[in-house]
This record gives C-alpha cells, sequence and structure tokens, in this order.
C-alpha cells in the first residue's frame, strides 16, 4: 500500500457582496446524495433496488474570526446575525492545499444560507463563532493560488 499523505485544509471565508466578513481555518463540508428505495413485495426477493438522486451539501465551521476593517462602509460580523434573520445568500469560499511540491490549491465556491450561528466569549478572551451553512446549489472547484 502506498503512503498517505494528508491534504491539509486552509481557509473557509464568509463574504457578503464580495466583501469578506469572516474566516475559519477549521470546517467541515459534508457532501451527500439523495437516496431512494423501492419497496418489495414479501416474499419476491430479499434485496430492495435503491437509486440515488439530487446532489447536497452543508459547512460547519468553528473558530470563525472577523475580518476586522476600518472602513464604516465595510461589513461587520453584526451584519450576519441581520443576513441569517433576512435569508440572504451568502458567498462561501474554501479552500484545499494538496502537500506537493508545487502546492496546488483547490478552491471551491458556493452559494450558502446560514442556518446556525453561535458566539462564544470567555471571560478576558477574544469571542469566536460558530457557523453552519447549507448550500443552495452546486459547489464549483477551481485550482489556483488564494491570495
Amino acid at each position: 500500500m502506498a503512503d498517505q499523505i494528508p491534504i491539509s485544509g486552509e481557509y473557509c471565508t464568509l463574504t457578503i457582496e464580495t466583501v469578506p466578513v469572516a474566516a475559519s481555518r477549521t470546517f467541515t463540508l459534508n457532501v451527500d446524495r439523495a437516496t431512494y428505495g423501492n419497496f418489495v413485495a414479501r416474499g419476491t426477493t430479499k434485496w430492495r433496488t435503491n437509486y440515488v438522486a439530487d446532489i447536497g451539501a452543508t459547512l460547519d465551521a468553528d473558530g470563525l474570526i472577523v475580518v476586522q476593517d476600518t472602513s464604516p462602509a465595510a461589513k461587520q460580523f453584526d451584519d450576519l446575525f441581520t443576513y441569517m434573520d433576512n435569508g440572504t445568500s451568502l458567498t462561501v469560499v474554501f479552500t484545499l492545499r494538496t502537500n506537493t511540491s508545487s502546492e496546488t490549491t483547490f478552491i471551491y465556491t458556493g452559494e450558502a444560507y446560514l442556518t446556525s450561528l453561535t458566539t462564544s466569549t470567555p471571560q478576558f478572551g477574544e469571542a469566536t463563532y460558530t457557523f453552519s451553512v447549507i448550500f443552495t446549489g452546486p459547489i464549483t472547484q477551481s485550482t489556483g493560488t488564494v491570495s
């Protein structure tokens, strides 16, 4: 068996109207395909026929930090609460980097809705956030470098 090399995660960024609002380096992507099966009449066979249907995806992240900007017109983390309340779609960008000499970076982008937003504020510490999103359509994959 060949040696197995882990693929490093890099960043997950939430953007609102093309402006980065928050980022995390710890995230979990779940891509699944809906399935359904035919019920079999008793006594005909013991195997059920299964089919696959649409693909869906969710992403959960923790350790989310606010992307600071001093511009008063810039989007702030509090805007995420408003966007969640209004049901506004966000752009989610996340990357995976291979461990090769050329360091190819896979960049994934998709539109999603916030489904969960949690704040953790330790005494005398920095506030961090956890969020979950559900994608509204396909996640596109490209390769390149991330600035």
